[in-house]
């Protein structure tokens, strides 16, 4: 080990020793109580009052994310999903990413995408087309993001593009190639459809037999499952 490394790890076990956890939560549980007695978080109207402000208000972002509005409402949505209230679901990751783009942390395109993907959950597959298209207008794609990620470990030498490509990229393409096939299949053959796009792909690598006859009654039908397309 060299010294910059011994020095570098010491001064993280230091940070790690004096953090205090209670304090920390507590921080945040006080910004969350102060927000959410702030904004109706139960109904549309107290959602879409929240203002782009609440996300830039905050100077001292190295304290926690956790309190982030954007946050607080990317929690709330999961918990209306849990609860099939994909009404209220949908509205606050709407808001959430009205946020996004103010606040100063930094998100991905694909953190804009659990929009979309609520949508499709709750049955509303021409929004979420329309929403899935002006986000790749307005933000580009993730794919798009992802290779110039890829040309920055080119430039500065910390991974070669082959690399890259075979770690990152490839699996990307094969996931969301997965994830359109499978949104088709909740369209068009709901009954078909696993529950969810974890099982869905779980039973295509293993090549099951519930996957092959999903496959088998996709011919029957006239289609082939490579050919079909969800998005716009």
């Amino acid at each position: 080990m060299g010294l910059l490394d011994y020095f570098i790890k010491k001064k993280i076990k230091q940070q790690s020793d004096n953090f205090d956890k209670d304090a920390y939560d507590n921080y945040n549980k006080s910004k969350i109580k102060e927000f959410t007695d702030k904004y109706d978080l139960s109904t549309k109207e107290g959602i879409m009052s929240i203002p782009i402000s609440e996300a830039t208000k905050y100077t001292d972002v190295n304290q926690s994310v956790v309190f982030m509005p954007e946050q607080i409402l990317m929690r709330k949505a999961t918990e209306y999903k849990k609860a099939n209230n994909y009404e209220l679901a949908i509205i606050c990751l709407r808001k959430s990413n009205e946020l996004l783009k103010y606040s100063p942390f930094s998100y991905t395109r694909k953190d804009y995408e659990r929009l979309v993907d609520m949508m499709v959950i709750a049955g509303k597959y021409d929004e979420a087309r329309q929403e899935h298209k002006k986000l790749n207008d307005d933000l580009g794609t993730r794919l798009d993001e992802l290779r110039a990620l890829q040309n920055f470990a080119v430039q500065t030498n910390s991974e070669s593009r082959e690399s890259y490509q075979k770690r990152i990229i490839d699996p990307y393409i094969e996931e969301e190639t997965d994830r359109e096939h499978y949104y088709w299949l909740l369209e068009h053959k709901p009954k078909l459809a696993p529950k969810s796009f974890g099982s869905y792909r779980r039973m295509k690598n293993q090549n099951s037999n519930t996957y092959k006859e999903i496959i088998n009654e996709i011919i029957k039908d006239g289609y082939d499952l490579n050919d079909v397309t969800f998005w716009l």
